[in-house]
């Protein structure tokens, strides 16, 4: 079985573009499955916009997502409070808390199972947590997962991994490239919400990861728009 190549991990601090990067995506061609229970910092047009108040039926609005064909992708906003509302629904209250665990790690890895054995196009949305590694002595970033899931670090199972920053417009101009437009008022405010796609010296101790060429050189920072990111992975795959 093929796995699915149009999956993308987008980590970030609060307010630095996780959700905005939504907003050209075909809305009307996919789900958007919101854990955060927050809105949307643009107007949501999404064919099917589903709050979770139960963890478990994500798994079932994926399978949906894979069985309707007019459906192009689904959308998890976010990872981090996913597992938190699993931890906080079947794990505290559970009279057995070590088997409450392993069911954890386990709906975790049926996730990923079914977006990766899946067609259609998904973006994952994760917060970012930033810990000293006293062995390294660096400061490393993280999804904030619990359990044998967190010790392995999630960030192992996805190719495409892309973080959001605030960076400002002096620091991009050197990377100018074809994904990467900085608009008038950005230039006013001085400061642009963008991707990184890679690790550099800057960013040493992060997570970002794609396959080799997806991203050019000078493609370290591009719109923090991840309709034009699945674009280059169709064309990159194809």
């Amino acid at each position: 079985m093929a796995q699915n190549k149009n999956i993308v991990l987008v980590m970030g601090r609060p307010n630095t573009g996780k959700s905005s990067s939504l907003r050209n995506l075909p809305q009307n061609r996919m789900v958007y499955l919101n854990t955060d229970l927050k809105e949307l910092p643009f107007a949501d047009k999404f064919l099917a916009s589903v709050e979770i108040s139960d963890a478990l039926d994500v798994l079932d609005y994926i399978t949906e997502i894979e069985d309707n064909p007019s459906v192009e992708g689904g959308i998890l906003d976010t990872l981090t409070f996913l597992m938190c509302m699993y931890e906080r629904q079947y794990v505290v209250s559970s009279t057995n808390t070590q088997a409450a665990w392993g069911n954890y790690g386990n709906f975790y890895r049926d996730l990923i199972h079914k977006i990766k054995s899946g067609t259609k196009d998904y973006a994952i949305l994760a917060h970012e947590d930033t810990k000293h590694n006293e062995i390294n002595m660096t400061m490393e970033t993280s999804v904030p997962i619990k359990g044998a899931v967190g010790k392995i670090g999630c960030e192992a199972d996805f190719t495409t991994i892309l973080s959001t920053k605030q960076v400002s417009i002096k620091k991009l101009e050197p990377f100018e490239n074809d994904l990467l437009h900085i608009t008038d008022d950005e230039r006013e405010d001085g400061v642009k919400y963008v991707f990184c796609t890679r690790i550099n010296k800057d960013h040493a101790g992060e997570k970002m990861r794609s396959a080799m060429g997806l991203w050019k050189r000078n493609e370290l920072y591009i719109d923090n728009d991840l309709n034009q990111v699945f674009k280059r992975l169709k064309e990159y795959y194809s």
